[in-house]
């Protein structure tokens, strides 16, 4: 990947909004995360269910590249079964861009640790994924050793 569609990927992924739909892991509060900000009203919720961390997955459009709206759904849920299967509950998310110009089903999955977030991300293509902690900011997590791959 060149350099200037490496910077456009890193600032399209950082203007994004990630909104974690009405749940119970989150006091049935809509939220909404970006990167590198607290989130001070979702860490309450998560920490009073004794969750320290969560990750914001993705199974749609791997390596940032385009497909069919059919081929994103099927992708995302293997992912939800996947998750499932593992004993991880997971929340109805959605990333947008700030302007409304594209759209991804997510799924916000609390407790679940980096390196599983890493692990799905890369089973499903992704190019990053958001986590965090309780108390810390929104990072975004790279599922490749090169964030240009």
């Amino acid at each position: 990947m060149r350099q200037l569609d490496q910077e456009q990927l890193l600032g399209a992924y950082r203007a994004t909004r990630y909104v974690i739909r009405p749940h119970a892991s989150t006091d049935g509060v809509e939220q909404v995360l970006r990167v590198g900000r607290l989130h001070p009203s979702l860490d309450a919720a998560l920490a009073a269910r004794g969750h320290r961390e969560w990750a914001f997955l993705t199974a749609w459009n791997p390596g940032s590249r385009p497909r069919s709206k059919e081929e994103n759904q099927r992708a995302q849920e293997r992912l939800v079964s996947q998750l499932i299967a593992g004993g991880w509950g997971v929340a109805p998310a959605i990333g947008e861009a700030e302007d409304g110009s594209w759209s991804e089903q997510s799924l916000f999955v609390p407790g679940l640790p980096r390196a599983d977030a890493e692990r799905f991300g890369r089973a499903h293509g992704q190019v990053a994924v958001l986590v965090g902690r309780v108390g810390g900011p929104a990072e975004l997590l790279f599922c490749c050793h090169d964030p240009a791959s």
